[in-house]
């Protein structure tokens, strides 16, 4: 089971990257605008920081909404991270704005932002794979989410983020 996990994941990653770089080399200006173009096509910390949120949140809720399919106690947490979603509308919904406004720089035209946050809300949900220890490992999360609240999500964002580290364009300091 962990191997095919690993194997998603390492698919994923690769797939995503392939395709950011992909759609960063075709917005780029020749010359000296491309050269200047280039120091702006990279997320900095607080847009990687949001892109990991927003992209914990969105698997969380698929899972927990495919959770409900296949176990009874499955809606319960699917509730729990409702309510944690209403709580923390705010900070998720400047999370999204951030990462758009990072796209909105990095990519010419307003399609290629669409299409690059349409492929990375793919890559980030479609491997999932739902099974009874897969919820209950998502079961565990919620729990702690409840429990610890923000600072409990985003424990689970930077573990995202670490991931992503090898999925986005980094500003270099």
């Amino acid at each position: 089971m962990m191997r095919i996990l690993l194997r998603t994941l390492l698919l994923s990653c690769a797939l995503t990257t392939l395709i950011g770089a992909t759609a960063l080399a075709q917005g780029q200006a020749p010359g000296r605008e491309g050269a200047a173009r280039a120091n702006k096509a990279c997320f900095n910390q607080k847009e990687a920081e949001a892109e990991a949120e927003v992209r914990t949140g969105i698997q969380l809720r698929e899972i927990l909404r495919r959770c409900v399919q296949i176990d009874p106690d499955g809606q319960a947490y699917l509730n729990d991270w409702y309510a944690f979603d209403q709580e923390n509308g705010d900070r998720l919904r400047n999370a999204v704005e951030l990462r758009r406004a990072a796209l909105s720089r990095i990519f010419t035209t307003r399609s290629q932002a669409q299409q690059w946050e349409t492929d990375s809300a793919v890559a980030t949900t479609k491997p999932l794979q739902t099974n009874e220890a897969v919820c209950k490992s998502t079961y565990d999360i919620v729990e702690r989410i409840k429990k610890d609240k923000w600072n409990g999500f985003k424990y689970y964002a930077r573990l995202q983020e670490q991931i992503l580290i090898y999925d986005l364009p980094l500003c270099k300091k």
